[in-house]
């Protein structure tokens, strides 16, 4: 892994989809992302870009657009085709229509590990699941080198920062020639919302609770808690800048009692009111000396670093609410003065948006 001071500019492939303004999409996960996703696809009204919705599946079922108008509606997953991914990549290699854009909203390992397979038929790849950049780095860069010698696009902006747009800013900074010498900040919303929480004197358990009905963290929380979240969002980070990093190489500070951490997650939830105490006593602490917990992350010298850290409230990130992110940038050029990207970090709407983004982005022939 590289240790330099300036984090050098990375090649960034460039993507050619021709000069159509019409895409034909599948959509693969219709869960809250997903379903937010086709809500904005029926309600959007653009003159010059017309997406064109194709097919959509969930874990056990898939229905195609075929002949006339069919209803690409979820609700009618049920009388659909058992799922088969290699029958779905079969039928997309055979589709016509171009350019093809497949949407992956699953937050699945099998269907990020069919990227590849996709980049290399010229099949443009939108999607907020961070799991294909945080495997291990030979398959990073397997996906960079098959988007940049097919042309296909493999737009991932949702992965960090939900609809905010932190690796745009981070390439547009790259590709003009500046260095990245440090990221660093919130990056989990729902890390924010728990903490933010605390702050307000609702108990631990309630507070990842209320997280996880409002849709801000993962069915199970501890996808968050751990920390995992922030340091795959991390990982794409350091590799989007040309970094060499696996996994375990970064350590990161878990919220998630050690008895807690093999349990199924019911248990776990069940159980977590018993640390209440034990947090409400921590967050008093930190308020009576005019301070307060963040769960952040830094990226310099070519090493992450995630974990809980003491802030003072009045700072801008003890100021953070909601499920807002505050990520801070210092370049060669904006070294005295960091580039400061905020706003929310989790949330089907803004992340669903921000996905939207990406396909007309690649409609548009701007990737």
């Amino acid at each position: 892994m590289s240790t330099s001071t300036a984090i050098k500019l990375m090649n960034l492939p460039e993507s050619k989809t021709g000069s159509g303004k019409s895409a034909s999409i599948f959509l693969a996960g219709i869960g809250s992302v997903g379903g937010t996703l086709l809500k904005l696809l029926e309600k959007l009204r653009h003159p010059d870009l017309k997406p064109e919705l194709i097919g959509v599946c969930n874990s056990h079922r898939v229905i195609w657009k075929s002949g006339g108008e069919q209803n690409l509606s979820p609700d009618n997953l049920s009388s659909g085709e058992p799922m088969e991914w290699q029958e779905i990549l079969r039928k997309l290699r055979d589709y016509h229509q171009k350019p093809l854009i497949f949407v992956d909203a699953t937050g699945s390992l099998e269907v990020a590990s069919i990227y590849l397979d996709l980049l290399k038929e010229g099949i443009h790849i939108v999607t907020p699941s961070k799991l294909a950049n945080s495997r291990d780095q030979a398959y990073f860069d397997h996906l960079q080198k098959a988007s940049g010698e097919s042309g296909a696009g493999y737009l991932f902006e949702t992965t960090v920062g939900a609809g905010l747009p932190v690796i745009r800013t981070i390439r547009d900074l790259l590709n003009t020639g500046d260095e990245i010498i440090e990221i660093s900040g919130v990056l989990s919303g729902t890390m924010t919302y728990i903490f933010d929480q605390l702050e307000e004197g609702q108990p631990f358990s309630r507070a990842v609770v209320k997280a996880r009905a409002l849709g801000y963290a993962e069915p199970d929380p501890r996808d968050d808690l751990s920390g995992e979240d922030v340091v795959r969002k991390f990982l794409i980070l350091a590799r989007t800048i040309g970094l060499k990093i696996e996994r375990d190489e970064v350590k990161a500070e878990s919220l998630i009692p050690e008895d807690l951490r093999d349990v199924d997650s019911t248990t776990y939830l069940q159980s977590i009111a018993s640390y209440d105490d034990e947090w409400n006593q921590r967050i008093r602490n930190e308020l009576e000396s005019r301070r307060t917990l963040r769960f952040s992350g830094t990226l310099r010298d070519g090493k992450i670093r995630v974990g809980i850290e003491s802030v003072e409230k009045k700072s801008p990130l003890g100021q953070l609410t909601g499920t807002n992110n505050l990520i801070l940038i210092r370049t060669q050029r904006y070294f005295d003065q960091p580039m400061v990207i905020q706003g929310p970090g989790a949330g089907k709407e803004v992340t669903a948006s921000g996905v939207l983004s990406d396909i007309l982005q690649i409609m548009n022939d701007k990737i």
